[in-house]
């Protein structure tokens, strides 16, 4: 089967006078059937985001720092390219190992890793 994960984005913006509306989509072919979602205390130190131990190969990864005071930086095998304010949330295609880091305290993340 195909196209068996849909990720969509809902854009819209109003301020100034300027308005704009989006919609973005994508549909994803999974060829593996696992997947995992869970809570994860982040260190303040690179903590890899833990895997059900079914995934063979991580697909997409969606994250939300459900920490109400510190930011979460989040990204790939170390190297962290998206800040999470306090309930703040993304998602991105993993072409490596995803990892966290706390900022200031130890802070809570929903994710919701699937299989590629």
């Amino acid at each position: 089967m195909a196209g068996e994960l849909k990720i969509i984005i809902d854009v819209s913006y109003s301020k100034g006078g300027s308005k704009i509306a989006k919609t973005y989509s994508n549909t994803i072919d999974v060829a593996g059937d696992a997947y995992g979602n869970d809570i994860q205390s982040i260190p303040t130190s690179n903590t890899a985001l833990t895997l059900p131990a079914a995934i063979g190969t991580t697909g997409w990864v969606i994250v939300k720092n459900l920490d109400t005071t510190n930011y979460v930086s989040v990204g790939l095998t170390g190297s962290y390219t998206v800040k999470l304010l306090p309930g703040q949330s993304a998602a991105f295609p993993a072409a490596g190992a995803p990892y966290a880091l706390a900022n200031t305290a130890t802070c809570l993340v929903e994710k919701l890793i699937f299989e590629l």
